[in-house]
């Protein structure tokens, strides 16, 4: 069957990646895009909000913000009201017998996919419980780089193809970098939730220091969630350490694994 595509659309982490495929189609080096979704999670990093509003004004096309919730207050409620159902992966520590492992990861799905996903049917017209045409199609850009290839996924949608502007240009993450500098565009940071367990040292090094409330926010968040597991004996921990975070020996000189890349489904940290 002949499909016919109805919806090209941007997801917009305001992160290096899908902030350079935005800027790219706006000054017509990749084809023209309809919108951008940017899906707030509440708990963003000031100047993710701040780049936000700047690429707002450098884009022909519109750029809309969709939200489940504020996920830091979705999850404090969740321990305070007894369900402790919290969707980030945070690690976990037994206290008795010292075993580590770490929460379900769910943040992704449910503040990330899907409030993209019910806007895109939202722009397609496409109301509660109705079935997408099966004639039509949405490509959905997905700003991911050549050195992390492995988060290409499929949509789960089989009406969303998902597009990789940037694997078909061969660009790396240091590409993109160049790419805006060459163009006189700001530089973006990589864009995560300030309690995000996927932060490695150096980036915890780099809030301590240099983002000091975001990091007073972050210690005084990992304090509150350390009964939030549904396990009775197990603590839980913002830092893979298993350790109060004020109390971390952030190791900047230590390489360490690109936890988004080997973790997040190609919608956060870009």
């Amino acid at each position: 069957m002949e499909r016919s595509k109805v919806l090209t659309v941007i997801s917009l982490g305001v992160g290096v990646q899908s902030s350079t495929m935005a800027l790219m189609s706006a000054k017509g080096v990749l084809p023209k895009v309809d919108c951008a979704i940017f899906a707030d999670t509440g708990y963003e990093p000031k100047k993710v909000y701040e780049y936000l509003e700047w690429i707002k004004t450098q884009l022909p096309f519109p750029v809309y913000t969709v939200m489940k919730g504020n996920i830091k207050d979705d999850m404090l409620n969740s321990i305070s009201n007894g369900t402790r159902f919290l969707v980030a992966p945070f690690y976990t520590k037994n206290s008795i017998t010292g075993k580590k492992g770490m929460v379900m990861r769910q943040c992704t799905n449910d503040y990330k996919i899907q409030p993209i996903r019910k806007k895109i049917r939202e722009l397609c017209s496409i109301t509660y419980k109705k079935h997408f045409p099966k004639d039509k199609f949405v490509d959905q850009w997905i700003g991911i780089s050549t050195d992390e290839i492995s988060r290409m996924k499929p949509a789960r949608d089989k009406y969303i193809n998902n597009v990789h502007p940037l694997i078909d240009l061969k660009m790396s993450r240091k590409d993109c970098l160049k790419w805006m500098s060459d163009n006189a565009f700001p530089l973006p940071e990589k864009s995560a939730c300030i309690c995000c367990p996927f932060h490695d040292d150096k980036y915890w090094y780099f809030m301590k220091h240099n983002r000091p409330e975001e990091f007073a926010d972050a210690v005084e968040f990992d304090k509150k969630i350390r009964r939030g597991s549904r396990k009775q004996d197990d603590e839980l921990f913002t830092h893979r350490k298993c350790i109060p975070l004020d109390e971390v020996n952030f190791d900047i000189k230590k390489d360490q694994p690109d936890m988004f890349n080997n973790e997040c489904e190609g919608m956060c940290g870009v």
